[in-house]
């Protein structure tokens, strides 16, 4: 599958000794590439005061809806049907051996699967936020197919994992309407969905289930 290339060597900052390489990222990719079907790009975040967190794209050859197919079927970025994982993501597991490996905590800031039909973003508002609640995020996505196609008829080309709402108050500020900071059920109030007929990003709320229209600020932008 193309995609752009990237330098594979990372870094993350140590107090004591400055930039240091981050070590088992090889590893790491080759098993995200055998869980998700998938070709993997890791780079730094970008985000300010965030430089020892990781941005993984994963470009997977398959459309959403065989995606949530294979998720159901508990064959794509599961532990299998007869594993006892204990709540614990795959990425989850991938991530502690990351950490134990390099002696210092190194999070996920941004994951993203890039689709054949449909590009969907998640993004960090917690420590270990992503990859705690990955699996739960792509089972509510599965549970949700219906009303993100707009009843099947219409595939999302983005997802984004959350988004806030803006909402003008009385006194004409600006206040938001969405995930907390620190809560990760804020993953479960307010996607972001683009669609190619919208010239505009939509909102879905996720507890009506209905697509709504509304000024949208992404998390981290």
């Amino acid at each position: 599958m193309p995609h752009r290339q990237r330098n594979t060597k990372l870094y993350f900052s140590s107090c004591n000794e400055g930039k240091k390489e981050v070590l088992g990222l090889t590893s790491l990719k080759n098993r995200l590439e055998k869980d998700y079907f998938s070709n993997i790009e890791i780079s730094n975040s970008t985000v300010c005061c965030e430089e020892n967190n990781l941005v993984i794209e994963l470009f997977c050859p398959l459309n959403l809806h065989e995606v949530l197919f294979h998720i159901q079927q508990g064959t794509w970025g599961s532990h299998g049907p007869n594993w006892v994982n204990n709540g614990l993501t795959l990425l989850n597991l991938h991530m502690k051996e990351i950490r134990a490996l390099n002696g210092t905590f190194i999070d996920v800031e941004e994951l993203s699967f890039q689709l054949n039909d449909c590009s969907i973003v998640i993004k960090k508002i917690a420590p270990e936020s992503v990859e705690h609640q990955l699996d739960t995020i792509l089972s509510v996505l599965a549970e949700n197919y219906v009303y993100l196609t707009r009843h099947m008829s219409m595939t999302p080309m983005e997802i984004f994992i959350p988004v806030y709402e803006e909402v003008e108050s009385d006194n004409a500020m600006l206040r938001f309407v969405g995930p907390n900071q620190i809560d990760e059920k804020g993953y479960y109030n307010y996607w972001g969905l683009y669609f190619e007929s919208d010239e505009e990003a939509l909102i879905y709320d996720l507890k009506s289930k209905n697509i709504i229209r509304g000024d949208l600020n992404l998390l981290n932008q």
